[in-house]
């Protein structure tokens, strides 16, 4: 952390104990200053985890259901370089799926662009069941 976003935390908080602002917009400013971009165009931090969250309002018979997922992005990269793998291992295990109806060619994953995308993901909002649902993924 430098001086100036030290600074800046700093000055966050003591607004926040003189009761000038609210634990919800210091959270939000704090948030701001983390995920703030210098002039160089560098950002300051590398998220390091997917979250999906998933909400699904009630229906009838079925209550409120909400559900909170974090991933290490490690450990996604990694699945998916041993699922790369299992390719090698077992290459009928590519065909088996195939049967299945799923097309899985976990070697030709360029690795480069999928950490790109998950760098820009941001957050995506996906409707589901005619948006009587949605998940929610972002990386942080």
């Amino acid at each position: 952390m430098t001086t100036t976003e030290a600074s800046d935390t700093k000055r966050v908080l003591e607004l926040l104990s003189q009761g000038k602002i609210t634990v919800d917009e210091a959270e939000q400013l704090l948030g701001a200053l983390k995920d703030h971009v210098p002039a160089d165009g560098a950002a300051t931090g590398t998220p390091r985890w997917v979250r999906i969250t998933m909400h699904r309002g009630p229906d009838g018979q079925r209550p409120e259901k909400n559900v909170n997922v974090r991933v290490p992005i490690a450990l996604a990269r990694s699945g998916i370089r041993l699922g790369a793998m299992f390719n090698m291992f077992n290459p009928r295990l590519q065909d088996e799926l195939r049967k299945q109806g799923v097309e899985a060619d976990f070697s030709k994953i360029n690795f480069a662009e999928l950490t790109k995308a998950l760098d820009d993901l941001g957050e995506t909002t996906i409707d589901v069941d005619d948006g009587k649902a949605q998940i929610r993924v972002r990386c942080e």
